[in-house]
């Protein structure tokens, strides 16, 4: 029972030693809008994540903040993520928040050390609270590995909110450009 014992608080150490070095950091901006996040590693495959967002694309300053919980099966050809994202909103529209699903996926391109790929979340209606009602985001990015886990990228993004009392409007779109750093 000991040896069984030992082997189970081993491989406990073995996979949280291994995601103690599993932070990636993310930064990238545009004409109108910044946005930083972090992620880390809780377990193979599974990634917990914060952000923060901010734009006056619209004309009046918007900003957001998120917490995420991705999962990203191993797939030989696409670097896949899906999962489930809480953002709150505090808009010039109205204050609220949500839980948006979706994910991302990347391929390899023939060029060494570049993908290209996409991302997007979808916040229904039924997910929400507060003046927000349903929005959606959705981007696409050339990415290129610049040194050991970390990456530039040019891309663009739109993001699309509904809030009571008001019609859809875009918060942000356009295009972006970021680098993430992984520790």
């Amino acid at each position: 029972m000991k040896k069984i014992v030992s082997c189970l608080a081993g491989l406990g150490l073995a996979v949280a030693a291994s995601n103690a070095f599993a932070l990636s950091v993310n930064a990238n901006g545009s004409s109108n809008g910044t946005q930083v996040s972090a992620s880390q590693g809780l377990f193979p495959g599974l990634t917990a994540g914060v952000g923060y967002f901010e734009t006056d694309d619209a004309g009046h300053t918007n900003k957001a903040y998120s917490g995420s919980l991705m999962f990203s099966p191993y797939t030989p050809i696409v670097d896949l993520s899906v999962g489930a994202r809480y953002q709150y909103w505090d808009a010039h529209d109205g204050d609220g928040g949500g839980v948006g699903l979706g994910g991302s996926a990347y391929v390899d391109t023939p060029i060494p050390l570049v993908s290209v790929g996409g991302y997007g979340f979808y916040t229904p209606d039924g997910l929400t609270h507060g003046d927000y009602q349903k929005g959606y985001e959705y981007g696409a990015q050339l990415r290129a590995n610049l040194v050991a886990n970390t990456y530039g990228y040019v891309g663009y993004r739109y993001v699309r909110a509904d809030f009571d009392n008001h019609s859809e409007s875009t918060i942000d779109s356009g295009p972006v450009f970021g680098v993430s750093v992984g520790f």
